[in-house]
């Protein structure tokens, strides 16, 4: 099945209309575990990536956003000028399925997940304007590099290191000399990966899933993790969210009755209290801040496939929501940076998948092997 991924930034939540959480505690607690100690690269002796083939671009068009499509195995990275002045660009392609990339906010530095020299899957940097590929972090010989996220300002890049057998936890590191360090050790030896799920707008505090150590039963909660100071705070179940600068700072997602719903709430990071903005029925894919003001968009669909949401909005304040265009076949949605216009990755009739004006249906570009392969039932 042919599969495209939006590079957005997403998370669930926990139910209710208004809950305060606990307060943040610092990471006394989280020193790295005993572990083979993996392989950093200083910049400048950084060995060339033989997994990522690239081609150079010339610029970073003002308006971009990076796509990957993956037939199978084989990734293409395609960057996407969402004016429309030139064809998508072909920057990267790797073997291993998608899921794998981050880019940063100015699109001038990508991390790649892909086959290593020394270990199964390393960390591998790409610099686009150049097409310079290297190798940035490998594991031990088992190692699986899961979860790569780059920090928007692009300093920074964190990932789950899995194993064979077992799982490494989280690690972030340093862009600048690869170096890495252990920030949250596993609960267990055969824990299941933690999954990374992206850094805050200024680049500070790290989103994972994570077990609360005093409370095994409350299963997997969501954690932001300052890197800076090292403080911890618990924000409750959740896999999907959004950031932005002014409190509440996250945007928050929880899929409920086995994904036939959802619930969007906002999170205030400073007072640790979560509000929740929206409940209903249709599952909901995709929740974004509105770059300026008091509102976000979401993609929800009444149907278990890819392909087959609509875009809505909705203010804060508000009880209505408001549907964007008359797009059926969404599979992920996000807004212009000065919130204009909001575009969307939709199903192309001719078998790939298409960047569109969501409010218009414009096409701006198409995603070769990057739409579904068969017919939602």
């Amino acid at each position: 099945m042919r599969r495209v991924l939006v590079a957005l930034f997403l998370v669930i939540v926990s139910a209710g209309c208004e809950t305060t959480g606990p307060p943040s505690s610092p990471l006394a607690a989280t020193s790295p575990a005993a572990t083979p100690t993996p392989s950093t690269t200083v910049a400048a002796s950084r060995p060339p990536s033989k997994s990522i083939q690239t081609t150079p671009v010339g610029s970073i068009p003002a308006e971009f956003k990076y796509i990957d499509a993956s037939p199978g195995r084989d990734v293409t990275l395609w960057l996407v000028d969402l004016t429309g002045g030139v064809p998508p660009a072909a920057v990267a392609r790797w073997t291993l399925g998608n899921q794998t990339f981050s880019a940063s906010r100015d699109g001038k530095t990508v991390i790649i997940a892909a086959p290593g020299e020394r270990s199964i899957i390393a960390l591998h940097l790409l610099r686009p304007l150049t097409g310079e590929a290297t190798v940035l972090f490998e594991g031990p010989a088992d190692g699986r590099i899961l979860y790569p996220q780059l920090s928007p300002d692009g300093t920074r890049f964190a990932f789950t290191l899995g194993r064979n057998t077992s799982t490494d936890g989280v690690w972030v590191g340093d862009i600048a000399t690869g170096a890495a360090r252990q920030v949250l050790p596993p609960r267990a030896a055969l824990d299941a990966p933690t999954p990374v799920l992206g850094w805050s707008d200024d680049s500070q505090w790290l989103s994972y899933l994570a077990y609360d150590p005093t409370d095994i039963g409350k299963g997997l909660r969501l954690y932001l993790h300052n890197i800076s100071d090292g403080r911890r705070v618990d924000a409750g179940v959740g896999y999907l969210m959004s950031w932005r600068a002014r409190e509440p700072r996250l945007l928050t997602l929880m899929q409920r009755n086995n994904n036939t719903g959802a619930a969007v709430a906002s999170y205030d990071l400073a007072q640790g209290k979560s509000t929740e903005l929206l409940s209903i029925d249709p599952r909901v894919t995709t929740v974004a801040w509105h770059p300026v003001r008091d509102a976000f968009l979401y993609v929800q669909s009444t149907r278990s496939c890819n392909f087959t949401g609509t875009v809505w909005m909705r203010s804060l304040g508000s009880a209505d929501s408001r549907q964007i265009g008359n797009l059926t076949t969404v599979q992920g949605a996000w807004w212009s940076a000065d919130g204009n216009s909001v575009y969307a990755l939709v199903s192309d009739p001719g078998g790939g998948a298409a960047v569109v004006n969501a409010q218009t249906g414009q096409r701006i570009a198409i995603i070769p092997d990057g739409g579904p392969t068969f017919t939602c039932p």
